[in-house]
Protein backbone atom coordinates (compact mmCIF):
# COMPACT_ATOMS: atom_id res chain seq x y z
CA UNK A 1 0.00 0.00 0.00
CA UNK A 2 1.42 3.30 -0.93
CA UNK A 3 1.88 6.67 1.25
CA UNK A 4 -0.66 8.31 -0.95
CA UNK A 5 -2.89 5.79 0.06
CA UNK A 6 -2.62 5.25 3.44
CA UNK A 7 -3.06 9.41 3.77
CA UNK A 8 -6.31 9.12 2.13
CA UNK A 9 -7.70 6.51 4.09
CA UNK A 10 -6.36 8.55 7.33
CA UNK A 11 -7.51 12.15 6.26
CA UNK A 12 -10.34 11.40 4.10
CA UNK A 13 -11.98 7.72 5.21
CA UNK A 14 -10.80 8.49 8.93
CA UNK A 15 -13.64 11.29 9.47
CA UNK A 16 -16.12 9.59 7.77
CA UNK A 17 -16.28 6.52 9.53
CA UNK A 18 -15.85 8.89 12.78
CA UNK A 19 -18.90 10.63 12.53
CA UNK A 20 -21.03 7.54 11.56
CA UNK A 21 -19.64 6.35 15.19
CA UNK A 22 -20.51 9.09 16.72
CA UNK A 23 -24.31 8.88 15.43
CA UNK A 24 -24.11 5.41 16.00
CA UNK A 25 -23.30 5.77 19.38
CA UNK A 26 -25.73 9.09 20.28
CA UNK A 27 -28.55 6.44 20.10
CA UNK A 28 -26.94 3.55 21.74
CA UNK A 29 -26.72 4.17 25.74
CA UNK A 30 -25.08 1.53 26.58
CA UNK A 31 -22.32 1.93 23.92
CA UNK A 32 -21.99 5.41 25.11
CA UNK A 33 -21.39 4.48 28.88
CA UNK A 34 -19.22 1.29 27.34
CA UNK A 35 -17.30 4.71 25.64
CA UNK A 36 -16.82 7.30 28.62
CA UNK A 37 -15.81 3.98 31.06
CA UNK A 38 -12.97 3.71 28.19
CA UNK A 39 -11.81 7.29 28.73
CA UNK A 40 -11.94 7.75 32.25
CA UNK A 41 -9.60 4.42 32.24
CA UNK A 42 -7.47 6.28 29.85
CA UNK A 43 -7.75 9.30 31.60
CA UNK A 44 -6.55 7.19 34.64
CA UNK A 45 -3.74 5.68 32.78
CA UNK A 46 -2.29 9.05 32.20
CA UNK A 47 -2.65 10.36 35.89
CA UNK A 48 -0.63 7.22 36.65
CA UNK A 49 2.10 7.48 34.44
CA UNK A 50 2.81 11.03 35.75
CA UNK A 51 3.16 9.88 38.82
CA UNK A 52 4.82 6.71 38.82
CA UNK A 53 7.18 8.89 36.19
CA UNK A 54 7.67 11.21 38.98
CA UNK A 55 8.53 8.18 41.82
CA UNK A 56 10.74 6.41 39.74
CA UNK A 57 12.85 9.80 39.32
CA UNK A 58 12.47 10.18 43.18
CA UNK A 59 13.81 6.52 43.57
CA UNK A 60 16.79 6.43 41.24
CA UNK A 61 17.88 9.44 42.71
CA UNK A 62 17.50 8.33 46.27
CA UNK A 63 19.29 4.78 45.58
CA UNK A 64 22.48 6.11 44.05
CA UNK A 65 22.52 8.82 47.05
CA UNK A 66 22.50 6.21 49.42
CA UNK A 67 25.17 4.76 47.59
CA UNK A 68 26.87 7.97 47.75
CA UNK A 69 25.99 8.00 51.76
CA UNK A 70 27.60 4.13 52.05
CA UNK A 71 30.88 5.57 50.90
CA UNK A 72 31.21 9.39 52.29
CA UNK A 73 29.27 10.32 55.82
CA UNK A 74 26.39 12.38 55.57
CA UNK A 75 27.18 14.49 58.02
CA UNK A 76 30.32 14.97 55.82
CA UNK A 77 28.13 16.18 52.75
CA UNK A 78 25.53 18.27 54.64
CA UNK A 79 27.89 20.09 57.40
CA UNK A 80 31.66 19.88 55.43
CA UNK A 81 32.90 23.83 54.50
CA UNK A 82 35.35 22.36 51.40
CA UNK A 83 34.38 21.01 48.09
CA UNK A 84 36.37 19.47 46.18
CA UNK A 85 35.94 15.97 44.90
CA UNK A 86 39.52 15.45 43.18
CA UNK A 87 38.98 11.22 43.50
CA UNK A 88 40.51 8.29 41.19
CA UNK A 89 39.24 8.14 37.68
CA UNK A 90 39.49 4.73 37.37
CA UNK A 91 40.57 1.96 39.16
CA UNK A 92 43.81 1.76 38.34
CA UNK A 93 45.11 5.37 38.74
CA UNK A 94 45.33 6.85 42.80
CA UNK A 95 43.69 9.85 43.70
CA UNK A 96 43.06 11.83 46.35
CA UNK A 97 40.56 10.69 48.71
CA UNK A 98 38.52 14.37 47.62
CA UNK A 99 36.22 16.44 49.91
CA UNK A 100 32.68 16.31 49.72
CA UNK A 101 31.59 19.39 51.44
CA UNK A 102 28.34 20.65 49.91
CA UNK A 103 27.98 24.06 52.35
CA UNK A 104 29.72 25.81 49.95
CA UNK A 105 27.81 25.01 46.44
CA UNK A 106 24.55 25.02 48.75
CA UNK A 107 25.80 28.93 49.85
CA UNK A 108 26.59 29.97 46.04
CA UNK A 109 23.25 28.85 44.96
CA UNK A 110 21.42 30.32 47.74
CA UNK A 111 23.56 34.23 47.11
CA UNK A 112 22.62 34.45 43.11
CA UNK A 113 19.07 33.18 43.75
CA UNK A 114 18.04 35.83 46.87
CA UNK A 115 20.22 38.39 44.05
CA UNK A 116 18.15 37.13 41.08
CA UNK A 117 14.65 37.45 43.21
CA UNK A 118 16.07 40.91 44.45
CA UNK A 119 16.44 42.07 41.17
CA UNK A 120 13.34 40.31 39.64
CA UNK A 121 10.61 40.48 42.34
CA UNK A 122 10.00 44.29 42.41
CA UNK A 123 10.31 44.98 38.98
CA UNK A 124 8.17 42.24 38.00
CA UNK A 125 5.73 42.89 40.50
CA UNK A 126 5.92 46.77 39.99
CA UNK A 127 5.05 45.71 36.05
CA UNK A 128 2.42 43.35 36.58
CA UNK A 129 0.68 46.66 38.44
CA UNK A 130 1.01 48.79 35.96
CA UNK A 131 0.17 46.67 32.79
CA UNK A 132 -2.81 46.02 34.86
CA UNK A 133 -3.98 48.82 36.70
CA UNK A 134 -2.98 51.59 35.36
CA UNK A 135 -1.83 51.03 31.61
CA UNK A 136 -4.13 51.50 28.87
CA UNK A 137 -5.13 49.28 26.42
CA UNK A 138 -2.93 50.19 23.44
CA UNK A 139 0.25 50.21 26.38
CA UNK A 140 -0.51 46.85 27.21
CA UNK A 141 -0.93 45.09 23.81
CA UNK A 142 2.77 46.63 23.04
CA UNK A 143 4.65 45.91 26.54
CA UNK A 144 3.62 42.30 27.60
CA UNK A 145 4.70 40.68 24.45
CA UNK A 146 7.61 42.26 24.90
CA UNK A 147 8.20 41.73 28.40
CA UNK A 148 7.47 38.44 27.41
CA UNK A 149 10.13 38.03 25.07
CA UNK A 150 12.78 37.78 27.75
CA UNK A 151 11.50 33.92 28.75
CA UNK A 152 12.46 33.07 25.32
CA UNK A 153 15.67 34.50 25.23
CA UNK A 154 18.05 31.37 25.69
CA UNK A 155 20.25 30.81 28.64
CA UNK A 156 23.29 30.84 26.56
CA UNK A 157 23.05 34.48 25.14
CA UNK A 158 21.58 35.25 28.59
CA UNK A 159 25.18 34.15 29.40
CA UNK A 160 26.82 35.76 27.33
CA UNK A 161 25.74 39.14 28.19
CA UNK A 162 26.60 38.26 31.59
CA UNK A 163 30.18 37.63 30.77
CA UNK A 164 30.67 39.73 28.05
CA UNK A 165 28.86 42.79 29.25
CA UNK A 166 27.22 42.69 32.48
CA UNK A 167 30.39 41.60 34.36
CA UNK A 168 33.06 43.96 32.95
CA UNK A 169 30.79 46.82 33.53
CA UNK A 170 30.40 45.47 37.18
CA UNK A 171 33.89 44.98 37.23
CA UNK A 172 35.36 48.57 36.29
CA UNK A 173 32.36 50.09 38.18
CA UNK A 174 33.76 48.86 41.32
CA UNK A 175 37.48 49.55 40.77
CA UNK A 176 36.90 53.15 40.05
CA UNK A 177 35.50 53.56 44.04
CA UNK A 178 38.10 50.89 45.33
CA UNK A 179 36.67 47.46 45.04
CA UNK A 180 38.08 44.22 43.60
CA UNK A 181 36.11 42.59 41.80
CA UNK A 182 36.49 39.60 40.20
CA UNK A 183 36.35 38.92 36.86
CA UNK A 184 33.74 35.86 37.21
CA UNK A 185 31.32 37.10 40.29
CA UNK A 186 27.86 36.29 42.00
CA UNK A 187 26.76 39.70 41.34
CA UNK A 188 27.02 39.51 37.34
CA UNK A 189 25.06 36.13 37.56
CA UNK A 190 22.66 36.78 39.76
CA UNK A 191 21.65 40.53 38.48
CA UNK A 192 20.95 38.77 34.68
CA UNK A 193 19.53 35.91 36.07
CA UNK A 194 16.99 38.20 37.78
CA UNK A 195 16.37 39.72 34.23
CA UNK A 196 15.87 36.34 33.05
CA UNK A 197 13.12 35.07 35.83
CA UNK A 198 11.64 38.84 35.11
CA UNK A 199 8.58 37.47 33.22
CA UNK A 200 7.87 34.68 35.44
CA UNK A 201 7.27 36.97 38.34
CA UNK A 202 5.31 39.74 35.73
CA UNK A 203 3.30 37.98 33.25
CA UNK A 204 2.14 35.16 35.91
CA UNK A 205 1.24 38.30 38.50
CA UNK A 206 -0.48 40.46 35.94
CA UNK A 207 -2.79 37.68 35.42
CA UNK A 208 -3.67 36.80 38.88
CA UNK A 209 -4.02 40.53 39.53
CA UNK A 210 -6.40 41.25 36.75
CA UNK A 211 -8.26 37.93 37.94
CA UNK A 212 -9.15 40.14 41.31
CA UNK A 213 -13.58 40.71 40.55
CA UNK A 214 -13.82 44.45 39.03
CA UNK A 215 -16.20 44.30 41.77
CA UNK A 216 -14.04 44.43 44.75
CA UNK A 217 -12.29 47.39 43.10
CA UNK A 218 -15.87 49.26 42.59
CA UNK A 219 -16.39 48.61 46.34
CA UNK A 220 -13.34 50.01 47.47
CA UNK A 221 -13.70 53.12 45.48
CA UNK A 222 -17.50 53.65 46.20
CA UNK A 223 -15.99 53.94 50.35
CA UNK A 224 -13.86 56.80 48.77
CA UNK A 225 -10.74 54.69 48.78
CA UNK A 226 -7.46 56.34 45.69
CA UNK A 227 -6.34 53.78 43.19
CA UNK A 228 -2.89 53.13 45.39
CA UNK A 229 -4.92 52.60 48.24
CA UNK A 230 -7.58 50.33 45.96
CA UNK A 231 -4.02 48.51 44.75
CA UNK A 232 -2.65 48.27 47.96
CA UNK A 233 -5.20 47.05 50.60
CA UNK A 234 -7.92 45.39 48.29
CA UNK A 235 -6.34 44.00 45.14
CA UNK A 236 -2.63 42.72 46.16
CA UNK A 237 -3.90 41.08 49.37
CA UNK A 238 -6.78 39.40 47.13
CA UNK A 239 -4.22 38.40 44.06
CA UNK A 240 -1.51 37.27 47.12
CA UNK A 241 -1.73 33.35 46.89
CA UNK A 242 -1.47 33.78 43.07
CA UNK A 243 1.56 36.33 43.37
CA UNK A 244 3.15 33.78 45.83
CA UNK A 245 3.39 31.31 43.67
CA UNK A 246 4.77 33.45 41.02
CA UNK A 247 7.31 34.10 42.44
CA UNK A 248 8.12 30.54 43.88
CA UNK A 249 8.30 29.32 40.07
CA UNK A 250 10.52 32.05 39.50
CA UNK A 251 12.96 30.74 42.53
CA UNK A 252 12.69 27.41 41.01
CA UNK A 253 13.83 28.36 38.15
CA UNK A 254 16.63 30.75 39.34
CA UNK A 255 17.40 27.32 41.28
CA UNK A 256 18.04 25.11 38.40
CA UNK A 257 19.90 27.69 36.43
CA UNK A 258 23.38 26.76 34.77
CA UNK A 259 24.33 28.29 32.13
CA UNK A 260 24.67 31.81 33.36
CA UNK A 261 26.09 30.81 36.28
CA UNK A 262 29.16 28.72 34.20
CA UNK A 263 29.75 31.69 32.17
CA UNK A 264 29.58 34.45 34.59
CA UNK A 265 29.91 33.06 38.17
CA UNK A 266 32.42 30.74 37.72
CA UNK A 267 33.50 27.22 38.75
CA UNK A 268 35.05 27.63 42.02
CA UNK A 269 33.23 26.63 44.95
CA UNK A 270 33.96 29.43 47.82
CA UNK A 271 32.59 29.48 50.95
CA UNK A 272 31.45 33.59 50.65
CA UNK A 273 28.67 35.94 51.27
CA UNK A 274 30.35 38.72 49.18
CA UNK A 275 28.45 38.82 45.83
CA UNK A 276 31.79 40.19 44.51
CA UNK A 277 33.74 36.73 44.34
CA UNK A 278 33.45 34.01 42.00
CA UNK A 279 31.17 31.08 43.36
CA UNK A 280 29.11 28.26 41.80
CA UNK A 281 25.99 26.40 42.28
CA UNK A 282 24.86 22.87 43.02
CA UNK A 283 23.43 22.36 39.23
CA UNK A 284 26.69 23.52 37.86
CA UNK A 285 28.77 21.33 39.77
CA UNK A 286 26.04 18.02 38.97
CA UNK A 287 26.65 18.81 35.03
CA UNK A 288 30.78 19.07 36.27
CA UNK A 289 30.40 15.77 38.16
CA UNK A 290 29.08 13.82 35.85
CA UNK A 291 30.85 14.95 32.44
CA UNK A 292 34.35 13.22 32.03
CA UNK A 293 35.72 9.59 31.76
CA UNK A 294 35.15 8.25 35.31
CA UNK A 295 33.94 5.13 37.30
CA UNK A 296 30.09 5.49 37.27
CA UNK A 297 30.66 3.83 40.87
CA UNK A 298 33.16 6.11 42.22
CA UNK A 299 31.68 8.55 44.73
CA UNK A 300 32.78 11.92 42.43
CA UNK A 301 29.94 10.35 40.36
CA UNK A 302 27.44 9.50 43.00
CA UNK A 303 27.74 12.81 44.55
CA UNK A 304 25.74 14.38 41.70
CA UNK A 305 22.82 12.05 42.68
CA UNK A 306 23.42 13.41 46.21
CA UNK A 307 23.25 17.09 45.06
CA UNK A 308 20.30 16.75 43.28
CA UNK A 309 18.29 14.86 46.27
CA UNK A 310 19.29 17.87 48.58
CA UNK A 311 18.21 20.23 45.80
CA UNK A 312 15.04 18.05 45.12
CA UNK A 313 14.53 18.12 49.10
CA UNK A 314 14.85 22.03 49.46
CA UNK A 315 12.38 22.46 46.63
CA UNK A 316 9.71 20.36 48.16
CA UNK A 317 10.44 22.21 51.21
CA UNK A 318 9.98 25.71 49.45
CA UNK A 319 6.44 24.53 47.96
CA UNK A 320 5.32 23.21 51.19
CA UNK A 321 6.06 26.52 52.75
CA UNK A 322 3.97 28.44 49.71
CA UNK A 323 1.09 26.13 49.96
CA UNK A 324 1.54 27.22 53.12
CA UNK A 325 1.38 31.00 53.17
CA UNK A 326 -1.62 30.55 50.39
CA UNK A 327 -3.67 28.60 52.31
CA UNK A 328 -3.39 31.16 55.08
CA UNK A 329 -4.37 34.02 53.26
CA UNK A 330 -7.28 32.00 51.00
CA UNK A 331 -8.54 31.55 54.66
CA UNK A 332 -8.49 35.54 55.38
CA UNK A 333 -9.88 36.91 52.20
CA UNK A 334 -12.56 34.36 51.55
Amino acid sequence: MSILTLLFVFFILGPVFLILALNFARNNRALQRRVERLIKSFLILCSCIAIFTTIGIVLSVLFESIRFFQAVPITDFLFGLEWSPQTAIREDQVGSSGAFGAVPLFAGTFLITAIAMVIAVPLGLMSAIYLSEYAGPAIRTVAKPLLEILAGIPTVVYGFFAALTVAPLIRRTAETVGFGVSSESALAAGVVMGIMILPFVSSLSDDVINAVPQAMRDGSYGLGATQSETIRRVILPAALPGIVGSILLAVSRAIGETMIVVMAAGLAANLTANPFESVTTVTVQIVTLLIGDQEFDSPKTLAAFALGLVLFVITLVLNIVALHVVRRFKEQYE
